[in-house]
């Protein structure tokens, strides 16, 4: 039999979350289901962290798939979300016995990649595997239609982010034993997750940013973002580039390969000497 953790006690719990059992009741929560969430979770974390083990390694197996992590949600964090859903959903009454039907990311996963397309690949690979508790969400930057326009056709759930936050998340289906748990994934590039990581620290949990942080935060969303698509147009570059020289087997002409310069969001300067790059190398060294 495993050996069980050991229990908190409600003293502990309020000073933790800076409460009283007098405000939680104020707010429609009773102290003691949240102690009794608390005691239950701490029990489940082992279980937790060998089935986001077993999802993070199998995800990882596949070929567009850069790196893969995973976290296990921390018990306090867990009823600091609670506190914070009973305001949005002020008639859900989470006890020891609902929580993880409610709770969609007790475990989450990170999956990075390198090129923007390979999401769509990677995210055929998660929903042949696992089955999805709803459709996934797609979060896209305030104002970019065509992405927007690209997801909703794959039936995401496109949600705009003024901060400009980027990625897809899945919440899927997990259950080794009887217990069913929701585990999030979350896609995205490593541009991507730098500027989230980044943005993360700053924001997260209660600390609000001033104008100040708020743009450079937005100016170093643009770097990134524009890095995304500057890796994206090289990689696709780099591959027609190697079809051009075994033959033109592709049926890659030189205006093609040019296209991929055009895209590319730097300066007619240094389009014009990466053309001229392009133009050695299609001229004399293929």
């Amino acid at each position: 039999m495993a050996k069980r953790a050991p229990t908190a006690v409600l003293p502990f719990i309020l000073s933790e979350l800076n409460e009283s059992e007098e405000s939680l009741r104020a707010q429609g929560i009773e102290a003691e289901a949240l102690l009794a969430i608390y005691n239950d979770y701490i029990c489940r974390l082992d279980e937790l962290r060998t089935i986001a083990a077993f999802v993070t390694d199998t995800v990882a197996r596949h070929e567009d798939v850069h790196a893969a992590r995973y976290r296990v949600k921390e018990p306090l964090h867990l009823l600091k979300k609670i506190l914070r859903k009973k305001k949005e959903y002020p008639d859900r009454h989470l006890n020891a016995a609902n929580y993880t039907a409610y709770i969609n990311d007790l475990a989450g996963v990170r999956i990075l990649h390198l090129s923007k397309q390979s999401c769509h690949h990677i995210a055929n690979y998660i929903q042949q595997n696992w089955e999805l508790k709803r459709e996934p969400y797609a979060y896209v930057k305030e104002g970019d239609t065509s992405e927007a326009k690209e997801f909703g056709a794959f039936n995401y759930r496109v949600m705009m982010n003024d901060r400009g936050y980027k990625a897809q998340h899945y919440i899927i289906k997990v259950q080794a034993t009887r217990q069913l748990y929701f585990i999030e994934v979350q896609v995205k590039t490593l541009f991507e997750e730098g500027w989230s990581e980044i943005d993360h620290c700053i924001r997260y949990p209660d600390h609000k940013p001033n104008e100040l942080l708020n743009r450079l935060l937005w100016l170093l969303n643009q770097a990134t973002s524009n890095a995304d698509l500057l890796a994206t147009q090289i990689q696709a570059l780099a591959n027609e580039l190697h079809n051009y020289k075994q033959g033109h087997k592709a049926g890659i002409t030189v205006s093609q390969l040019h296209s991929h310069i055009d895209d590319l969001p730097v300066d007619q300067q240094e389009k014009q000497y990466l053309y001229a790059c392009l133009a050695k190398l299609t001229n004399s060294e293929l």
